[in-house]
């Protein structure tokens, strides 16, 4: 997983996404099941999640949007929004 400097995360392909969210996840010092509770899914689907698990959709919306030119970055949430 590359993050840059500024702490950005590029999501090319679903498995990207899935790597984000338990690097953020662990980051944060929260559990699998505390973030599935937070979620209301159980923890086994936030594993799937996880693991880039997220159903052909994703892919074919991630792959539009690089055909297009543009890019998926997740980011921390400034603190105003």
């Amino acid at each position: 997983m590359v993050i840059s400097k500024n702490g950005d995360y590029r999501v090319s392909v679903p498995e990207d996404l899935g790597t984000a969210l338990r690097h953020f996840r662990t980051q944060n010092n929260v559990s699998q099941m505390e973030a599935a509770e937070w979620e209301g899914v159980s923890q086994p689907y936030l594993s799937n999640l996880e693991s880039g698990k997220f159903g052909s959709s994703l892919n074919h919306a991630l792959r539009l949007l690089r055909l297009l030119g543009y890019e998926v970055v997740v980011r921390r949430a400034s603190s105003n929004g």
